[in-house]
Order: structure tokens, then sequence, then C-alpha cells
């Protein structure tokens, strides 16, 4: 087994041609899941809690001064705010067990990296992401996503059994972390619009589509991939 690192290490490459190169990296903690490469100088004002803050939102302003979610984006949409959703890009995605690549749009390559940087910021209502970033899979479509998603809540569900909890075999729980994961998507992509930081917010509209999509989709995936797990 590889030996255990205290955090782990990401970086999201993104060559637009004409020598335009923006480079990402991203660290998280090995245990946790959550990013521990923020940089909290010179933050925005938009990335304030109380800037347009989520109506589901269980954070105090008294208590923390910046949205979790909107400090982890405020580099990003500085630098990729501007670029178009539809221009080509060749996007890398490094870390220490691969490398990952793919000549996509735009607003797919920047949506992988959003998701990626939500699902660590430590917004409380995204925590159930966490383990999905912990074992991230950049560019992964709606079928991946899903399985994983599914496949990462039976998990905790076996480990709240363990300690004498109830395990939601119904997947209940699951619709209603994407409930609040819709609600916060809109509020970003909100707070996004009114800064005036960024024009192109496609890559944004494809994460909430996708968070909207899988509570729908959950029992019509199960069952397209049923036959996998049948003896035969």
């Amino acid at each position: 087994m590889q030996k255990k690192t205290a955090k782990i290490k990401f970086r999201y490459i993104f060559d637009f041609g004409n020598s335009i190169r923006e480079v990402f990296n991203i660290e998280i903690d090995h245990s946790t899941g959550k990013s521990i490469s923020k940089n909290t100088d010179n933050l925005p004002e938009w990335s304030k809690l109380d800037f347009k803050q989520c109506p589901n939102c269980p954070l105090d302003k008294k208590e923390t001064e910046y949205c979790p979610t909107a400090t982890a984006l405020a580099d990003t949409a500085r630098r990729l705010g501007q670029t178009l959703s539809h221009a080509e890009v060749d996007l890398v995605v490094i870390s220490e067990e691969r490398w990952v690549g793919k000549r996509t749009t735009s607003q797919k390559a920047i949506s992988s990296l959003l998701g990626f940087q939500i699902a660590t910021s430590g917004c409380p209502n995204v925590d159930f992401l966490r383990p999905m970033a912990r074992f991230h899979l950049p560019l992964s479509n709606p079928d991946e996503t899903l399985t994983r998603a599914v496949g990462m809540y039976f998990l905790k569900q076996y480990y709240l059994a363990q300690a004498g909890g109830q395990f939601d075999v119904n997947l209940q729980g699951l619709a209603k972390n994407y409930s609040e994961l819709q609600t916060v998507n809109s509020s970003i992509a909100n707070r996004l619009r009114s800064s005036g930081e960024i024009t192109e917010l496609n890559a944004f509209a494809a994460l909430d589509q996708l968070a909207q999509i899988i509570p729908l989709q959950i029992e019509d995936a199960l069952e397209d991939v049923r036959l996998l797990f049948m003896e035969h």
C-alpha cells in the first residue's frame, strides 16, 4: 500500500494556445478532504459571507467573515471569469497517482475545476461531496458522477450503521443533499454574476444542471447498472 501523506496535491493546467496558460495548484487534507491551499489575501468584497448569502447557509457572519465557497472560487473567477465557454482548451490534471488530459471546451474544463473547489471548500452544505473530491476524477461524465455519488453515500451509511445509526437504503438523504447543493449553486452563481468579475457562467450552469438531474435519475441509473452486480 502506498505511503500516506498529510496532504494530496492536484494541479490543473489550462492551455488555451498562443502561449496563454493558467495553472491552479490545489492541496487537500488527506484525512478530511478539505482544501488547505486557501488564499485569504486581498479577497474581493463579494466573497464575504453576507454578500448575497445562501438562504440555506448555517454559518453566522459574526463568526465567519468570508463564505468558504466564494473564497475557494475567488482566484478562479478572477483568472478565468472572462473565458468564452465555447473556446477550446487543452486541460491536464496532475496528481501523485496519474495525469488526466483532454482537449475540450472551456466550459467543461472550468466546470471540472469549479466542482472540485466547491467540494473541498469547507461549505457545510456541500460536505457530502468531500469523499468524492478526496478520490477526484477530473472531467467525469454524469453517469460516472452519479455512480460515484451513490457509492460514496452508501459507504457513509455503512459507517453510520456501524456506529448504531440507521442505514438509508432508499437514498432519501442523497436526494436531500443534492437539493441543498442546488440552492448553493444558484446562490453562488448569483453572487458571481453580481460581482461583475465573471461574465461567463456556463461552466457553473453545467454544475447546477448536474445537481438538478442527479436526484431525478438515481433510480433509472441504478437500474441501468443492475446487471453488473448480478451473478451470471
